[in-house]
């Protein structure tokens, strides 16, 4: 029975919601502040989905189904924060947690994902901004109190005070010592604080508290305030219209591919002819290509969207030209992968050609989507789910590829072919690469051998950022098989030691 005043006492909700976002904010101070992120990150998010299944118990809430299949993802994203110690992905991984959670924010007693459109998912973005209103909404409830009996009312008044007071004394306090020796004596013995970091930590925690009220208010707002009214689909682009635009585009890009026929797959004797070498050529434009293809899929979502189509679907006209349109820009496509494979060649993988060279995949998925689109399901909310679902995939295997590792391994193989290794730069990738660099220190090459030990070395010693891993909050495997070989074989990687037959130590 008591368990139904939450429902209807506004106070009672209120103080409830910034109660757990209260005791979240100061978890997340002590997880996070002046810390690295690794186990830390994956238990702060099963806490928030704790609190919000918890607060949906009690307000007698039924969750959407859809938020538990949306759980794995998220639990496997955060989890790999404490896998993997790649920056990019490591950031790629947060990115993607922080934004499932906005989605289950949206969704848990809204609308379902099954019904979203291209235009919400980009909405889930600005999601913060809509947690304004509930927000203040929440903090009125909590402040000012409605109907309520004498002593609920005492109770609200002993709490504001209590707030009130807090600040007030914090600031007398600060004063105080500052002003008199012995105080500030008394105090430090009975409070042991460091001003500045106390008020960072304390903006901190009232910053993450105030978005998490405004969250979980958001989250458990009377379902009719969340009714949206679906609005007509208005078509402002004819076939005219369209025809000349698709058209126009297309005859641009069969130019281009013609160009890219007759140069780039057709021979370096062609290119030399231009004044140009073959090397100068194809190890350019690569990016600029990346930008043409998803240009190109916007292009075709937009007309998509907005041309006139016939009851029974898309126009002929309309399947021609986007047809080829997709196949013009998946021969470009292939050109960029061309251009990169030259890079590689000359220059080794890097992460930022590795990940652009699989980003080329996920978009040749997403170009094949829009054509089952427009030729077999029309449904603008199918495509937009299937499209959510093939980047959460493409996320899953970058992290199961392990990318440090993989440009590590491709690049010691290529050391075989070509004699050519970074070594600075294989030494300085994440700790995810380590059990395949440290192989380094048993190739032929002399040089490059004790460079690597040199460089690795280097990077055994102490950092001055080495405050920021102490702790178990930012506890990461990879970082701790890391430092276990480092401590293995840092004897021969002293500039002192000779680098001649070195037996790597691997436990």
């Amino acid at each position: 029975m008591e368990t139904q005043n939450f429902s209807s006492n506004p106070l009672a909700k209120a103080g409830l919601i910034a109660g757990v976002s209260l005791v979240l904010g100061a978890l997340f101070d002590y997880f996070f502040y002046e810390k690295i992120p690794g186990l830390a990150l994956p238990l702060y998010v099963i806490l928030i989905v704790a609190g919000l299944f918890a607060l949906a118990h009690i307000f007698k809430k039924r969750i959407n189904k859809e938020v538990f299949w949306l759980l794995l993802p998220l639990f496997f994203f955060s989890a790999m924060i404490f896998v993997r110690s790649s920056d990019l992905l490591s950031l790629l991984n947060a990115a993607a947690s922080f934004l499932l959670l906005l989605v289950i924010a949206e969704i848990s007693f809204g609308k379902k994902i099954k019904n979203f459109w291209l235009a919400d998912y980009v909405k889930i973005f600005f999601l913060l901004f809509k947690f304004i209103r509930p927000l203040f909404q929440t903090l009125s409830d909590f402040f000012v109190p409605r109907e309520f009996n004498k002593n609920r009312k005492t109770l609200s008044q002993i709490i504001k005070g209590a707030i009130l007071a807090i600040p007030v004394l914090c600031v007398f306090l600060l004063l105080f010592s500052s002003a008199d020796l012995i105080f500030q004596k008394y105090l430090s013995s009975f409070i042991a604080f460091n001003v500045e970091e106390t008020v960072v930590q304390a903006i901190l925690i009232l910053i993450i508290t105030l978005l998490l009220i405004g969250a979980f208010a958001y989250i458990f707002r009377k379902i009719e305030d969340r009714t949206v009214v679906p609005k007509d689909k208005i078509y402002s682009l004819g076939h005219i219209e369209n025809s000349i635009l698709l058209g126009s585009v297309n005859t641009l890009f069969l130019v281009f591919i013609l160009v890219q026929l007759t140069y780039l797959f057709g021979g370096e004797s062609n290119i030399s002819a231009q004044g140009f070498t073959y090397a100068d050529y194809a190890r350019r434009g690569f990016f600029e290509l990346i930008a043409v293809a998803v240009t190109a899929l916007l292009l075709l979502l937009a007309t998509e969207k907005y041309i006139a189509k016939k009851e029974a679907g898309h126009a002929l006209g309309f399947k021609i030209l986007s047809t080829a349109l997709v196949v013009q820009t998946v021969v470009i496509m292939v050109s960029a992968l061309t251009r990169l494979a030259l890079y590689e060649e000359a220059y080794g993988f890097t992460t930022q050609r590795l990940y652009s060279h699989t980003f080329i995949f996920l978009l040749a998925a997403i170009f094949g989507l829009l054509l089952f689109k427009i030729y077999r399901d029309k449904k603008e909310n199918a495509f937009a789910l299937r499209a959510f679902i093939a980047i959460i995939l493409f996320l899953v295997g970058m992290n199961l590829l392990n990318p440090d590792a993989f440009i590590a391994r491709q690049n010691i193989a290529r050391f075989a072919t070509t004699g050519q290794l970074d070594v600075y730069y294989l030494s300085h990738l994440s700790d995810d690469a380590l059990l395949d660099t440290i192989k380094i220190l048993n190739i032929a090459n002399d040089d490059l051998r004790k460079s690597f030990a040199q460089n690795l070395y280097q990077r055994a010693q102490p950092s001055p950022d080495a405050a920021l891993l102490s702790g178990w909050q930012p506890l990461n495997l990879s970082r701790l098989r890391a430092k276990k070989i480092l401590d293995a074989n840092i004897k021969g990687l002293e500039p002192s030691e000779p680098q001649g037959d070195f037996q790597v130590i691997i436990n």
